[in-house]
C-alpha cells in the first residue's frame, strides 16, 4: 500500500491549530517561512473533508520541526503536538477515526484497558485508510504493540534515533482519554534510523 496522494483539509487544520499553541504564533510563523507553506500562513486549510492539499505538504511540516529543533529539541514539542492534535480531534472530528461513539466515562476503570485495546484498532483501519500506512497491531504482557510501514510521520528522514514524536504524543493521548490516567509510549522502532518499520510500545498501566 502506498501513501495518500491527498490527505482532507482538516487534518491540515488540526495540525496547524496544534502547532500554534505549542509554538506560538511567532513559532509556527517561522516553521512555515522554513517551508515551502507559506501559503498557509495568512489562512488556515479549510475543517472539511475535501482533499485539496498534498499528502507531501503534511510530512514538510513534521519534517520542518525537526530540521529547525533538531532531533534533541523536538522531542518533547512534537510529542506534545501529538497529544494534542488527539484530543482536538476527540473533540471536533471525532469521525476521523471512528471514536464518535466512544465516552470514556461510561467505561468501568478495570475494562479500560481492554477497551483501548478495541477502540485503538478501529482508529488504526482508519488511520490506514486515511494515510496509506500498513498498521499491524499486537498485545503483549508489556502491552499494546503497533507497528507501521511505511510511515508517513519519517518518510524521506534519516535520523540517529527515532523521530516519529507525533505519533508517540497521539497514542498517549488516545491512551489517556480512554483509561483516564498517563500512559506512557515508547517508540523502539523507526524506519527513519534505519529499521524496516517504526514500532510502538504503549505500556500497560
Amino acid at each position: 500500500m502506498s501513501h495518500r496522494e491527498k490527505l482532507p483539509n482538516i487534518l491540515f487544520y488540526i495540525t496547524l491549530r496544534v502547532c500554534e499553541d505549542v509554538l506560538g504564533e511567532k513559532g509556527l510563523f517561522s516553521i512555515l517561512k522554513y517551508t515551502r507553506l507559506k501559503k498557509f500562513i495568512d489562512e488556515y486549510p479549510t475543517k472539511d473533508l475535501d482533499l485539496t492539499h498534498d499528502y507531501e505538504d503534511f510530512t514538510t511540516i513534521t519534517t520542518a520541526l525537526i530540521e529547525v529543533l533538531g532531533e534533541s529539541g523536538a522531542k518533547d514539542i512534537m510529542t506534545e503536538v501529538g497529544k494534542r492534535a488527539f484530543y482536538l480531534i476527540a473533540d471536533i472530528a471525532p469521525y476521523l477515526f471512528n471514536i464518535e461513539n466512544v465516552v470514556p466515562e461510561r467505561i468501568p476503570p478495570e475494562r479500560r484497558y481492554e477497551e483501548f485495546l478495541k477502540v485503538y484498532r478501529v482508529m488504526t483501519d482508519a488511520a490506514s485508510a486515511i494515510f496509506g500506512d500498513i498498521y499491524t497491531i499486537l498485545e503483549q504482557e508489556a502491552g499494546l504493540i503497533c507497528e507501521i510501514s511505511p510511515c508517513y510521520l519519517c518518510k524521506g528522514l534519516r535520523t540517529k534515533g527515532p523521530i516519529c514524536y507525533i505519533q508517540v504524543g497521539f497514542m498517549a493521548g488516545a491512551a489517556e482519554w480512554i483509561m483516564g490516567e498517563e500512559i506512557q509510549v515508547v517508540e523502539t522502532l523507526c524506519i527513519a534510523k534505519g529499521d524496516d518499520r517504526c514500532r510502538f510500545v504503549v505500556v500497560k498501566p
